[in-house]
């Protein structure tokens, strides 16, 4: 950089023209006059003499192209409006699943609320012996389903000739047996001419039921029908050994809601009104058939599980 170095070395002006003007005068945006880093004597930028004149600015109009100005700026709305659209959904706060509320249990039935519920669910039987003579309370039964089928106790028809079912509204029908469980001494009979309308019992869950749960028992103990008794349950897993049976029946409830002839073959209710058991026995340590507080029921899940009846 043999030019720059001559220009520093100048005295005057006149000598600096001159120098200069021995060729052609470089333009000061041409590359060949810049000095590199390392020639600047005072650091990175060029200074100028104090005399100098300071250089003309470029006064030059250029024409604004006014298309790119309108691209430029259509770009820049649009990308705000992105921007604005996309922050809020960004910052929006996420729903959170409305908290589930569990509604709180009620309080049961009264017993006498439950009575009337489960009542039109017990019919009183009937039955003829073949000596010709009438019992007109035998037993109890529960009916089971919409075809007026019912279950009771075998040992109620089993000597029976002929059976008939009285329904809570007053109405007699023939009956037959359909099915029996003699190790639980079960019969299933079905009513020929039941009512237009049967009223069902719900088929509970035998293996719930816990000592010290409510019990209740609907029949017709000494010929006074649907009559209701109460208590509780006394014990589970109980064997009693049966007159005229060959085995004992094993898996009872045992309670202590009074039940007396006329009460076999009716149900065993808890306090939701469903079905747990079938009258089956009393004990009584002094041989007469009148209830001393031990009570027992095949479970249901016996009765009707055994039977194909589908229990809840």
């Amino acid at each position: 950089m043999r030019l720059e170095h001559r220009f520093y070395e100048a005295k005057s002006d006149s000598a600096l023209i001159e120098l200069i003007s021995d060729g052609p005068i470089p333009s000061l945006h041409s590359e060949e006059v810049v000095p590199s880093r390392a020639d600047r004597p005072y650091g990175s930028f060029l200074r100028a003499r104090p005399d100098e004149p300071e250089a003309t600015p470029d006064t030059t109009v250029r024409p604004v192209r006014v298309g790119a100005v309108r691209r430029h700026a259509l770009l820049l709305v649009t990308t705000l409006a992105a921007a604005a659209v996309l922050v809020p959904i960004a910052l929006a706060p996420i729903p959170k699943a409305p908290p589930v509320v569990e509604p709180s249990p009620g309080p049961p039935p009264t017993i006498a609320a439950l009575y009337e519920k489960v009542a039109p669910t017990v019919v009183q039987v009937k039955i003829t012996r073949y000596d010709g003579s009438v019992q007109p309370s035998a037993g109890a039964g529960v009916i089971i389903d919409e075809a007026a089928d019912i279950i009771t106790a075998l040992h109620v028809v089993g000597a029976a000739k002929d059976v008939s079912v009285i329904f809570s509204d007053g109405k007699e029908s023939k009956a037959v047996v359909i099915a029996v469980l003699a190790d639980n001494d079960i019969a299933v009979l079905r009513a020929l001419e039941p009512p237009q309308t049967v009223v069902p019992a719900v088929l509970g869950d035998g293996s719930k039921v816990r000592i010290g749960d409510d019990a209740l028992v609907v029949g017709s103990p000494f010929g006074m029908t649907r009559s209701l008794s109460t208590g509780v349950i006394s014990g589970l897993n109980r064997s009693l050994q049966v007159p005229g049976y060959a085995k004992p029946l094993t898996g009872l409830i045992q309670f202590d809601a009074a039940a007396n002839p006329g009460n076999s073959g009716g149900p065993l209710f808890n306090r939701n009104g469903d079905v747990i058991g079938i009258v089956t026995a009393i004990a009584n340590p002094t041989g007469f058939p009148v209830f001393s507080g031990l009570g027992f029921a095949i479970t249901i899940d016996a009765a009707g599980g055994a039977l194909g009846i589908p229990v809840d």
